[in-house]
């Protein structure tokens, strides 16, 4: 019986599938969202003057994004702390802990209210629906995360 204890104690719970799939999806996203905070303000004139430099483009509809890129140093740190945060959290859920799902939801939520409120920019569904449905997925698998 106490070789049985042992065992069990030993065991490290297994990491469902789909958890597995959301976190490999999470480090993508929040990887290369960390990735493009620091490089976009480097490289913002370029993009500025290639969005400028298309046939379709349409000063009113790419006001907002030229606005975004040419937000600077600080809009971009804060970007790029949300995102490592989000990255952190992703991993701790990696490791089935229930604390990187609030680091991933607070992050994520920080992330998709921060243009809005520094510069007064539309709301974007696409951008709620798309962090609803991944923090929902993520509340499902509490249960598999001590």
């Amino acid at each position: 019986m106490e070789i049985t204890n042992l065992m069990n104690e030993n065991k490290t719970p297994k990491r469902p599938v789909f958890l597995t799939i959301l976190c490999v999806l999470s480090f993508i996203s929040s990887g290369l969202g960390s990735l493009f905070a620091i490089v976009t303000p480097l490289i913002s004139d370029i993009m500025i003057d290639f969005l400028k430099k298309t046939p379709d483009y349409d000063e009113i509809m790419m006001d907002e994004t030229i606005m975004i890129l040419q937000a600077g140093w600080g809009f971009y740190l804060i970007t790029f702390a949300l995102t490592f945060c989000s990255l952190i959290g992703a991993f701790l859920m990696w490791q089935l802990k229930k604390i990187g799902f609030h680091f991933y939801a607070l992050s994520n939520i920080g992330l998709l209210f921060a243009p809005m409120l520094m510069f007064n920019t539309a709301i974007s569904w696409a951008g709620i629906f798309l962090t609803a449905n991944f923090i929902l997925l993520y509340a499902v698998n509490l249960k598999h995360m001590e």
